[in-house]
């Protein structure tokens, strides 16, 4: 601590900035043609998400419902959450994939009562969305880019600064 400063908090902060500012870089070449895409708002909204993350269906929940969005998700299971892939296996394959997301973020999949289909398409999309993710240099969920911004987590009042008054 320096004249009641916190440095060190004050430096990792600043690493992270610059960390999440180089992943935004990065975006240009992301394949959005292969994202989930949710919405024709005038916001766009690249979102990397778990079905089984906490935070990010709490983000889930706020973006329910929005007008203004336009929303590219990409997935990225946790290795902790081991029902995460079958889950998001579920959403690809499904004819309203709009709606099996509702599903899985809501918790209406926890039971793993679904049928998982086996399909070469699914597989070589769920390639290429490790493959995005892992070009950005994502490390954890939820992760957006809102308009090109970063925002790491759930952090619903950024989001909202980010998105304006729009719904």
């Amino acid at each position: 601590m320096k004249g009641g400063r916190n440095l060190t908090e004050e430096r990792l902060e600043a690493l992270e900035q610059k960390r999440l500012s180089a992943m935004a870089q990065k975006l240009k070449g992301l394949p959005l043609d292969k994202a989930l895409k949710m919405g024709s708002g005038k916001n766009i909204v690249i979102e990397i998400t778990d079905p089984d993350c906490t935070f990010c269906r709490e983000a889930a929940r706020f973006f329910q419902g929005r007008t203004d969005v336009t929303k590219h998700i990409f997935f990225f299971p946790l290795p902790m959450h081991k029902d995460a892939e079958p889950k998001i296996r579920y959403i690809l394959c499904a004819k309203d994939k709009a709606k099996a997301y509702q599903d899985a973020m809501s918790g209406k999949l926890d039971d793993m009562k679904f049928q998982v289909c086996n399909d070469s398409d699914v597989d070589a999309l769920i390639k290429v969305h490790g493959e995005a993710t892992t070009q950005i240099g994502v490390t954890g969920t939820p992760l957006f880019f809102i308009n090109g911004q970063p925002v790491m987590g759930a952090n619903i009042p950024l989001i909202e600064k980010l998105l304006g008054d729009g719904k």
